[in-house]
């Protein structure tokens, strides 16, 4: 009897030492694969809503200077090249091959300068997505700088961060 204990206690040890063997095996494998994780994972740094909303903003100025300065070629790389939006111009929504097309009517007078004024609604950044609601005064002064006509406009845009770039994916304006 006593032969047969042993024997059972031997074969325990002996499973318990391999069930040891696989664990530290294991957990050796586990940190070297986390290492190796560590060191080619880069991580995006975490930019708060706060600042996404800014960004966006930011963007909005941008496109208006463009706006001013007449410079329809900047002006096209902040849309998206699959945009769909509802422009205060046109019939209807469009796409992005027609984007441009107001700015120039903008300065056809010579005598005539354009600026405007932006007044910031709201803003609601998700994620790397930031919509942006606010009202835009078209104003066109004559040459003493007396203001000769003013139009008031409301927009949403909705723009997207790849990388450092923003984009305008989707939009609306119309007359206020």
């Amino acid at each position: 009897m006593a032969i047969l204990i042993n024997k059972h206690m031997k074969t325990n040890q002996l499973i318990l030492l391999g069930a040891m063997a696989i664990a530290i095996f294991s957990m050796t494998n586990c940190k070297e694969k986390t290492e190796n994780i560590a060191q080619t994972e880069t991580v995006e740094p975490v930019i708060d809503k706060a600042t996404l909303e800014d960004e966006a903003w930011h963007m909005e100025e941008l496109y208006w200077q463009y706006v001013q300065d007449n410079d329809t070629i900047t002006y096209k790389t902040l849309w998206h090249d699959n945009f769909i939006g509802y422009p205060s111009f046109g019939d209807g929504v469009a796409n992005n091959s027609k984007i441009a097309s107001w700015i120039p009517k903008l300065h056809e007078d010579e005598n005539q300068k354009f600026s405007y004024q932006l007044y910031k609604k709201a803003s609601n950044a998700i994620d790397d997505v930031v919509i942006v609601f606010y009202d835009a005064d078209e104003i066109w002064t004559d040459q003493t700088t007396n203001e000769t006509r003013r139009a008031t406009f409301k927009f949403t845009h909705t723009w997207k961060k790849y990388g450092d770039q923003w984009v305008i994916l989707g939009g609306m304006a119309a007359a206020k």
